[in-house]
């Protein structure tokens, strides 16, 4: 029994001390400097095909997918943090004009001016980014008795990831205190439908089939363990 001792120690200390650094976190306040959905241009042009599913853009200037998927992976994304973490996370436009904002609506500060101009805690900047696993026209196929190959995608499949990065900030300095991560991909290839935009398009987040909602959640979930992990 005594050989297990240090073990149980050593995972007790490591629990304890993740829970502690993402603790610090716990009914803080804190801003959002910055906030990008980047989506590889060929799965855009795959995606606009969809684009009548999507919400009609506020201005003429924003791209309908876009800006449709950059609201709604931010609440995603704030539900988590605020939830899981303990965030105590301002409205997007909470410094008024202290801060500058893309034409989503989102804030687009360098932490220099929000050091300079906000009071919050911590800030926090995050970028999203949905693209193929190889390249959006082909993919790497592994089986048992071959090496991994390289094979094309018929025009109607693709094989995304979500790869979520949050730095998060204190108000001592422009260094990130943490840097996280969080990274989710298909395991098989999707033939694309409309089906794939369920959860976004609709309230159906709970679809019996693979969809880009439950990817993206999926990545979003992985940034949450990130953050008491340290990673």
């Amino acid at each position: 029994m005594r050989r297990f001792i240090p073990v149980l120690l050593t995972t007790v200390f490591f629990i304890l001390n993740n829970q502690a650094f993402a603790q610090k976190y716990r009914n803080k306040e804190v801003a959002l400097i910055y906030f990008k959905v980047n989506i590889d241009p060929g799965y855009h042009a795959k995606f606009s095909e969809y684009a009548h599913l999507f919400r009609e853009p506020v201005k003429p200037q924003q791209d309908r997918v876009i800006g449709h998927l950059t609201a709604d992976i931010w609440d995603i994304v704030k539900q988590r943090l605020t939830e899981d973490v303990g965030m105590n996370i301002l409205p997007l436009d909470a410094y008024g004009d202290k801060f500058s904002y893309d034409h989503y609506g989102f804030p687009n500060t360098s932490i220099n001016r929000a050091l300079q101009k906000g009071n919050s805690k911590f800030y926090i900047s995050i970028d999203v980014d949905i693209s193929p696993e190889f390249s959006s026209k082909y993919i790497t196929k592994t089986s048992a008795d071959t090496s991994p190959q390289v094979i094309q995608l018929a025009t109607n499949e693709i094989k995304p990831r979500v790869i979520i990065k949050m730095n998060i900030y204190n108000d001592k300095g422009i260094i990130p205190v943490a840097n996280t991560k969080g990274e989710a991909m298909e395991t098989k290839v999707i033939t694309l439908s409309e089906k794939y935009f369920d959860g976004f398009v609709n309230p159906n987040i709970n679809a019996p089939y693979e969809t880009l909602y439950k990817l993206v959640n999926q990545a979003v979930k992985e940034l949450v363990l990130s953050v008491y992990s340290k990673k």
